[in-house]
């Protein structure tokens, strides 16, 4: 079962997502674009890291819950 089958993304403006349960829709994350790639934050503002792409940062919020 991949990342985007948990979670779904919310378009925040330019270059920033919200990520959200997929059955809850509870807020689990945030995705900012930025220079030297997608930093993703967990659902407490907390960086988890920076990734290469969106689909890599969702991998990382899946992996860190």
């Amino acid at each position: 079962m991949g990342s985007f089958e948990h979670f779904y993304l919310v378009e925040d403006g330019h270059g920033r997502w919200t990520i959200r349960h997929q059955i809850t829709d509870i807020l689990a994350g945030t995705i900012l674009r930025t220079a030297g790639g997608f930093r993703l934050k967990n659902d407490h503002g907390r960086t988890v890291g920076n990734f290469a792409s969106i689909e890599d940062a969702m991998a990382g919020l899946y992996a860190s819950v």
